[in-house]
């Protein structure tokens, strides 16, 4: 992440941490109350403004927002109207950094507004520059593409204005595309609905997101190959989603490895895909751990073994003896207040309902929904 600011702010350091903590207070501030979940937009997903539709040829997940679908209870108070629409991108977003997204592969997305059916009198201008403002600065080095189709002739005359005072870098980034046959130069046609010039049916279930399987490649015309795997979001760790710093002291292999969760290993072997390198050695190590775990057990007397030794095995912590003058009858009362404690902790009128999915690291236990 500190690259994409360094980027940002062409290589000037300073500059740089002062946009990472601008960044930093602006998060802070916006997700106080908790992370946004699935529970708090799953209303406004349905209207399909913001959803996610497929992945380009550098399986890049693509967002689609369609000016058109905001609803007209959003137009009657803007500044609500604006905020709901924000939530619902920003959701996409987390969402897509913690389980569409691998470090040092896949880091950025493409984004595609649609402007059918509007005049220049109709554009969200206030919505469309708020969305601007948090991508832009908050967001930094996500956006590979940001495609503009169906413009009106009225809107095209002003787009080509504002593209005159764009930087390159900004140029680059930004297509104002007449022809909708030019998203094939970046997409398999089933990764695109029809209406975009694609031959995948119009969706009208966007969460959870749709996303399609293979292939990828330009122009493409095949069709989706290949059912989308289930369960791949459970491949990585938090942190393994998270990425590093690179750190100077280590080989450039150890700053690129991925961190594989225990289950990652079966998932490739049981689909017949090849086993990423940083996988096999975490599987190996593992498996020779827990090998030496039992051989050293075996060779204990009478199967006793360490209990340091074991609780570092199991993640856990030795078993500690009682302190010196501590009754079994003081134990038992322990327990006792040890369970009452727990519950009134447990006490299921004390928790909070949650979507199942939040845009912080996966909480749910493993029980996520299919996610492609």
């Amino acid at each position: 992440m500190a690259g994409r600011f360094l980027s940002r702010a062409r290589g000037d350091p300073h500059k740089a941490i002062k946009l990472m903590l601008a960044t930093q207070e602006w998060k802070a501030d916006y997700f106080k109350a908790g992370p946004v979940s699935d529970h708090q937009v799953i209303d406004d997903l349905k209207y399909g403004v913001v959803y996610f539709c497929g992945r380009d040829y550098g399986m890049r997940p693509t967002i689609v927002c369609r000016a058109n679908r905001i609803p007209d209870e959003w137009y009657k108070d803007k500044t609500a109207g604006i905020e709901r629409l924000i939530k619902v991108l920003i959701f996409a977003m987390e969402y897509m950094v913690r389980y569409m997204v691998v470090p040092g592969k896949v880091e950025n997305n493409c984004l595609v507004v649609d402007l059918k059916g509007l005049g220049i009198s109709g554009v969200p201008i206030s919505a469309l520059s708020k969305i601007y403002s948090v991508m832009s600065n908050h967001y930094i080095g996500r956006v590979f593409r940001f495609y503009v189709v169906n413009m009106s002739s009225g809107l095209s005359t002003i787009a080509g204005w504002v593209k005159g005072l764009l930087t390159d870098r900004q140029k680059q980034k930004l297509q104002l595309l007449d022809n909708l046959d030019d998203l094939k130069k970046d997409f398999a046609q089933h990764q695109l609905e029809e209406d975009l010039g694609g031959s995948r049916p119009m969706i009208t279930k966007f969460f959870p997101f749709p996303l399609q399987g293979p292939p990828f490649d330009k122009g493409a015309s095949e069709g989706c190959t290949a059912k989308p795997l289930e369960g791949t979001h459970k491949l990585l760790t938090p942190m393994g989603a998270r990425g590093r710093i690179f750190d100077p002291a280590k080989s450039k292999e150890e700053n690129a490895a991925l961190e594989y969760s225990p289950e990652a290993y079966d998932f490739f072997v049981k689909n017949n895909l090849a086993v990423p390198p940083d996988c096999q050695k975490q599987y190996e190590a593992a498996k020779q751990a827990e090998e030496e775990a039992k051989r050293a057990e075996a060779e204990s007397p009478s199967g006793i073994t360490n209990n340091d030794t074991k609780a570092s095995n199991d993640g856990g912590s030795p078993d500690r003896l009682p302190a010196p003058g501590v009754l079994p009858d003081e134990e038992e009362d322990d327990d006792e207040e040890e369970e009452e404690e727990d519950i009134i902790v447990q006490d299921p009128a004390a928790i909070k309902p949650k979507g199942l999915f939040s845009c912080s690291p996966c909480w749910c236990g493993n029980n996520c929904r299919r996610l492609t």
